[in-house]
């Protein structure tokens, strides 16, 4: 959590259009999740605050919800991987690439949350995988393809895990559950 995830009460207040009276009124019902500093003043965080603004109803102002996960697909087939963006477009930003070349590019300018590759596809992705593990080693990668075989060569290579699945809602399940593991906010 960074400081710009704390929010001050005055701040709160502000963003609920209402004033700093009501936001403590709030805090004594229990009504908004809160914490006090060590000098007694409160703080909020951003997720507890966006809790409470669906909760009753507030708008939630421009640029306040965290952003979205991003997902870059790597697949030669282009159907497949259009199935497999589907699947996770309601849950994340999803970037489909049928070149695993022009995808190395994506990831390294826009840093994804996860990235997708059909092994499948291309005989090259172990090593593409490899590429991604040793220079982004912290970004998480998620195999999947038909051949019962795929389940060790892709870890080995640095992927997470691998799935014997095209489909997109196989895949979406597991990457529901990657994401709620390894990230702060949920499919």
């Amino acid at each position: 959590m960074t400081t710009n995830d704390l929010f001050t009460a005055p701040q709160v207040a502000k963003i609920c259009s209402t004033d700093l009276k009501t936001i403590h009124n709030w805090v004594n019902r229990g009504e908004i999740k809160f914490f006090r500093t060590p000098g007694r003043h409160l703080r909020f965080r951003r997720e507890d605050i966006l809790e409470f603004l669906v909760k009753f109803g507030y708008p939630i102002p421009d640029g306040f919800a965290p952003a979205r996960h991003k997902a870059v697909v790597i697949d030669a087939s282009e159907e497949t991987g259009d199935s497999i963006a589907k699947a996770l477009s309601d849950d994340m930003e999803v970037k489909t690439f049928t070149d695993h070349f022009d995808a190395l590019l994506q990831i390294g300018k826009d840093r994804p949350s996860l990235v997708l590759v059909n092994f499948n596809s291309n005989p090259d992705m172990i090593k593409v995988v490899r590429n991604i593990s040793k220079n982004e080693n912290d970004l998480p990668i998620l195999a999947y393809g038909s051949d019962p075989q795929l389940s060790e060569d892709p870890k080995k290579a640095g992927a997470m895990d691998a799935i014997p699945a095209t489909d997109g809602v196989s895949v979406r399940n597991k990457v529901a559950s990657i994401v709620q593991n390894n990230f702060k906010t949920a499919v």
